[in-house]
């Protein structure tokens, strides 16, 4: 959808958008080719030329950042289809609300359908040079709340990338409330064994692994890589939904296949598996 989109032009928006796909131009490569040709349906879009080339190159050289000051926070997921190879779905746990007096406990992370757990004491210190290498990044208030509490915590990290925050993304189509809310409006189920946790019993999950139970430490990480897998699905519905509602005549739409993101329940449970031996356990460092 991002090749097809117009809304980042200086004075285009959603109608003006739907008045160039509805006069055919449905592309960037039409834009240009209707410029060139005189046929643009306002003569004050032939400046906008220049920032289609740019649009085009920035595409070509996967700089997702180009769009982060162009698009608003809710049409970001116009990103997803050129960028899902290379995007990041990640959650986070902590022992509270503040990121100057709690600490992040674990990162849940996904990419290209493989799931990665960052957790303190073990490998925490390792997700700054994880995430650097991913142009966006896909959460559920990690704008408010995620991505603030890691700046904090880790201040030279690469954390500028431009976002995918599908609290506002699917607040635009009326889902509103918590995650688990919402994964409940669109049919998403969760494992039984983490029916009932939020982020409260995860503060408490933490507390009584820190106590000496090792399987709270596995019911932590269930929690939380469900909470990151499930946002691939939330981002797909609300990409469906949104190239719907915007008009966009789905019999010429060009969105790019996406990879399967998603991971199967054997690969989550071996991420898992991994990461909560006893043997790593015994490694982490409390203090």
């Amino acid at each position: 959808m991002l090749r097809n989109t117009f809304i980042h032009l200086p004075g285009v928006g959603p109608l003006r958008e739907r008045s160039l796909w509805e006069h055919g131009i449905r592309d960037w490569d039409a834009f240009l080719v209707a410029a060139e040709e005189g046929r643009l349906p306002s003569s004050g879009l032939a400046s906008a030329v220049p920032l289609i080339r740019q649009s085009q190159e920035a595409v070509r050289l996967g700089d997702a950042g180009f769009f982060k000051p162009l698009l608003p926070p809710p049409e970001t997921w116009r990103l997803f289809g050129e960028f899902a190879e290379r995007a990041v779905f990640l959650d986070i746990e902590t022992t509270g609300l503040s990121p100057w007096c709690d600490e992040v406990t674990m990162i849940g992370t996904l990419a290209a359908g493989r799931p990665r757990l960052f957790i303190r004491g073990v490998n925490l210190e390792d997700f700054p040079d994880y995430v650097e290498q991913f142009p966006l990044l896909v959460t559920f208030n990690g704008s408010q709340f995620d991505v603030p509490f890691l700046r904090a915590h880790f201040p030279g990290a690469r954390l500028d990338q431009p976002q995918i925050d599908l609290r506002f993304v699917l607040a635009s189509l009326g889902y509103r409330g918590g995650l688990k809310t919402v994964e409940r409006s669109l049919g998403l189920s969760r494992d039984p064994a983490i029916q009932g946790v939020d982020g409260f019993e995860a503060v408490r999950l933490w507390r009584r692994w820190r106590r000496g139970d090792p399987e709270a430490l596995r019911r932590l990480a269930l929690y939380n890589l469900t909470d990151v897998a499930n946002l691939v699905e939330l981002l797909e519905a609300a990409v469906e939904r949104k190239c719907r509602l915007a008009g966009f005549p789905a019999e010429k739409a060009m969105l790019r296949p996406c990879p399967m993101l998603k991971p199967g329940a054997e690969i989550l449970a071996a991420c898992i598996a991994e990461c909560c031996q006893e043997d790593a356990a015994r490694k982490f460092r409390l203090a």
